[in-house]
């Protein structure tokens, strides 16, 4: 059998269309699906070749067919999706973010064709546009058009205005930036500038702007240092019970070591102490802080706390 290279994204179609068929002739499912029968059996059997580690075919993706050879059965169904059972689409955000990335590649031929570049890129917007009106956008969500607003302003030299969510600190402000680059790491993407308020370089992730407008030409930016933050970071150490290690899987840590007991010393990076203490707070039952300084204060904060909601029980009884 000669080898089958399929491309993923027609993979990820094929199951989820035989998942709603059941059994199909391969000729018809080859016509509905837009290709030939020989790329549709290609397909099927790259799929059928799936396998966990240590097994072979029809481990993973399952099939049925109409004879002993997936080549020439005239039936096929799919027996097991591992959970491939519907068509793969993108979220308003997830457009955003890509078609952001994307458009870094703008004007380098030198890098990928431009044509098929700005097809892809119409493509991402127009989903992204779709999507970003059916799904009502929270807070410091970026919307297609904020995105298309952020790239024009990077490349036309304009400074923009927007609100943004710090997770950090929790909060919304409005912030004023001399915009210099995109840039994407993580499967997210940045812009890079200085903040008028400051006269500093920040960095802010798009999918935390909302409401953004051009303000007018930029102002000259200077040099780029290195590395650039919102702000200089604090650390707090910390520990996490061997009983709620399950917790590392929820928040990120800075720093995480693994006690002989079995506890773990964790270190916290945070920008804003009131955050800290609204965190320490609400995962009481899984972080123990080690500063006696911060362990004094998160206990007169939740003896206030108590206080007051046995003040309010009081009156209402009353």
């Amino acid at each position: 059998m000669s080898p089958r290279a399929v491309p993923l994204a027609t993979l990820l179609s094929v199951v989820p269309y035989f998942h709603s068929h059941g059994p199909v002739r391969v000729s018809d499912a080859a016509d509905d699906l837009g290709m030939t029968e020989k790329q549709l059996r290609g397909a099927l059997w790259q799929l059928w070749s799936c396998g966990l580690p240590g097994y072979g075919p029809g481990d993973l993706i399952d099939l049925a067919f109409s004879s002993e050879d997936l080549d020439d059965a005239e039936f096929v169904e799919v027996t097991f999706t591992a959970g491939i059972d519907r068509p793969v689409r993108l979220t308003a955000a997830e457009a955003v973010t890509l078609e952001t990335g994307l458009a870094i590649f703008l004007d380098h031929p030198e890098v990928v064709d431009q044509s098929a570049l700005r097809d892809l890129l119409e493509t991402l917007r127009a989903a992204a546009g779709v999507r970003a009106r059916a799904e009502a956008p929270g807070p410091g969500t970026t919307t297609a058009p904020d995105a298309d607003i952020v790239r024009r302003a990077v490349h036309e030299g304009l400074a923009l205005r927007f609100v943004y969510h710090s997770a950090s600190s929790d909060s919304s402000t409005t912030r004023v930036v001399d915009p210099a680059r995109l840039s994407v790491a993580d499967g997210r993407s940045y812009v890079h500038g200085v903040e008028r308020g400051s006269g500093e370089w920040r960095t802010f992730r798009t999918d935390r702007m909302s409401g953004v407008e051009d303000v007018g030409p930029r102002r000259a930016l200077g040099p780029e240092p290195q590395e650039e933050g919102e702000e200089p970071a604090h650390l707090a150490s910390a520990t996490v019970p061997a009983s709620a290690a399950w917790f590392l899987d929820e928040f990120t840590f800075h720093d995480v070591a693994r006690r002989h007991d079995g506890d773990l010393d964790v270190t916290i990076a945070y920008h804003d102490r009131a955050w800290l203490l609204r965190f320490l707070l609400g995962h009481a039952d899984v972080v123990r802080p080690v500063d006696p300084t911060l362990v004094a204060e998160l206990d007169t904060r939740a003896r206030a706390g108590l206080a007051a909601y046995t003040a309010d029980r009081s009156v209402t009884e009353q």
